[in-house]
């Protein structure tokens, strides 16, 4: 089978056009060649060299990436540079790295309503502002125990929240990864959600969450998409006797807990 045809199943799913607008262009085919007979996928958020390797060890040809291995142009193929070593190591031994990125958030059954169905919340509706923000109801909850459900939930001990914890919640907003942003917290609010939920917030964005009284919950972004592997697998279940293989990979940074 072309890896062509294991891509195809994919978009199917998760169709390019939902992608953000900025992030179309990184989506899709990053390295290799799609023509090429599939001899197996490995599954990933990102597409490391330790992920490559996996690849190469169980004789997998394919990796499918979440996050684009090539997020910024490069400007040059050079081995002191860590993305161009992966790319170099993938086309030397014949590995086709595809991602499916914000099409896979954005999409109907994607990684954001996993997360929602994961806190036990209803789906409620998706943002017509960014189709990657979605809202969710739940049984009312304190501010302060919705952030430890999401913790125990994702097992990230890295979770944390602004805002008055008594707060009761029964409505929230959520986007998978780094959705930390105040143009983003701006919409939760006009949306009617009590708080945002998403990864990555800079310090003023906790400001602006501050300033207007809005409660806001932040997660790792690596502990927020981890189960897109399982959606991938998922959607290549059809394929009988294709060889898929989850990658092992671990988040990118240790709490003072873990040293």
């Amino acid at each position: 089978m072309k890896i062509r045809r294991i891509t195809e199943e994919i978009e199917k799913y998760a169709k390019p056009e939902l992608a953000t607008e900025h992030d179309r262009p990184r989506i899709g085919l990053q390295v290799g060649w799609l023509d090429a007979e599939c001899t197996g996928v490995v599954l990933c958020l990102d597409a490391t060299l330790d992920v490559l390797e996996q690849a190469v060890k169980e004789g997998c040809n394919l990796v499918v990436a979440h996050h684009p291995l090539i997020y910024h142009p490069l400007q040059k193929v050079d081995m002191e540079d860590g993305h161009s070593r992966v790319v170099i190591y993938a086309l030397k031994h014949g590995i086709t790295i595809y991602s499916a990125h914000t099409n896979m958030d954005a999409c109907e059954l994607g990684i954001n309503r996993e997360l929602i169905d994961l806190f036990d919340a209803d789906f409620s509706e998706q943002s017509k502002e960014d189709n990657c923000l979605f809202f969710a109801k739940l049984e009312p909850i304190t501010l302060r125990a919705l952030t430890k459900k999401i913790s125990e939930k994702l097992g990230d001990n890295s979770v944390r929240y602004t805002g008055d914890g008594n707060k009761i919640i029964s409505t929230f907003c959520i986007c998978s990864g780094g959705g930390g942003g105040a143009d983003e917290i701006a919409i939760a609010i006009k949306g009617g959600a009590d708080v945002y939920i998403s990864g990555d917030f800079a310090h003023h964005d906790y400001l602006y969450a501050l300033e207007n009284e809005f409660a806001v919950i932040e997660y790792s972004h690596y502990d927020s998409e981890k189960i897109v592997k399982d959606l991938f697998e998922k959607i290549l279940s059809v394929f009988d006797g294709l060889k898929i293989v989850k990658a092992t990979e671990k988040r990118p940074f240790r709490t003072m807990e873990e040293l």
